[in-house]
């Protein structure tokens, strides 16, 4: 699922950075007045004194602003519900398309234009080097803000570039890592007669099947037709992937989300214990998805 978050920049906060930048520069020029008239004049010192105080404060206040922001990076497999068949791109909420950090590759400065469905799309990383950028494929909006949410093919096209920004290739080694922690597991999925794996498959293969005619009635009907008359526990969206009532969670940090349905699983792979994304077997995707695909690796 397209899951998790981290910050971005407006174009407002682009002036305030220029802003911030200006009030640094005319701090450190107090500071050089300050010391130069201090011992030449005592009352133009304490005038420089107050003036600097009062700047100083100033910029103490706004200082965080000048952090550099940077984009998450997450991994995402929801299935049929899944663009292009879940080929190599990015999705991101909305609210980037335009920003520094996701623009028209053709678009170098503010105000950035906004990268169209389903074509090349200027990413960045963070927001002070044009190192942190590269093209992706755009596939649309991304539940949650500051995050780039990109598929299992994106990254076994692009991890073993070594052009690739030095963000992306950190977030390849933490992938790698993460699949490392499965290889001393039966990977289930992939071994699906293996003792300790029967009855965990044959439980997930009924609850796809049984879900799955519901799902493609749904894709048929369009979800408002299909949902009349239905109870809300019954009843689905996100074009047919999903619950329409949220029964995920609460997690750790109090949220919800709406689950991920079990016939929206490609054939061979299976919705994981929260209903986050489609288990694949491939512990390169399986394996960043923590406790939600873990369960099919014994």
């Amino acid at each position: 699922m397209k899951f998790f978050s981290r910050g971005y920049q407006s174009h407002n906060d682009f002036g305030k950075s220029a802003v911030i930048e200006k009030l640094r520069f005319s701090v450190l020029n107090i500071i050089r007045l300050y010391v130069r008239y201090w011992y030449d004049n005592n009352n133009m010192g304490k005038q420089c004194a107050i003036s600097f105080t009062c700047l100083l404060l100033a910029f103490l206040m706004i200082s965080p602003q000048i952090h550099s922001e940077t984009m998450r990076l997450t991994i995402y497999d929801d299935g049929r519900s899944c663009p292009a068949n879940c080929d190599a791109h990015v999705v991101f909420d909305r609210s980037l398309n335009g920003t520094i950090f996701a623009h028209d590759p053709i678009s170098s400065l503010a105000p950035f234009k906004k990268c169209a469905l389903n074509t090349l799309c200027q990413i960045c990383f963070d927001d002070r080097s044009n190192s942190s950028c590269m093209t992706a494929t755009y596939r649309g909006n991304g539940p949650h803000p500051k995050t780039f949410d990109f598929t299992p093919e994106f990254y076994k096209q692009n991890c073993s570039n070594p052009a690739i920004p030095a963000e992306l290739r950190q977030h390849c080694k933490s992938l790698a890592i993460a699949a490392k922690a499965l290889d001393m597991r039966t990977n289930c999925i992939a071994n699906l007669n293996d003792p300790k794996c029967v009855a965990l498959i044959k439980k997930a293969n009924s609850l796809q099947a049984a879900d799955l005619p519901l799902y493609e009635k749904c894709k048929r009907d369009g979800e408002t037709n299909f949902n009349k008359n239905r109870p809300v526990a019954q009843q689905r969206s996100n074009d047919c992937a999903y619950e329409k009532k949220g029964t995920g969670g609460p997690n750790s940090s109090g949220k919800t989300w709406k689950r991920l349905l079990p016939g929206a699983c490609r054939p061979g792979t299976f919705v994981g214990r929260d209903g986050l994304d489609c288990c694949t077997g491939n512990t390169f995707s399986d394996g960043p998805l923590g406790s939600e695909c873990k369960g099919f690796y014994k």
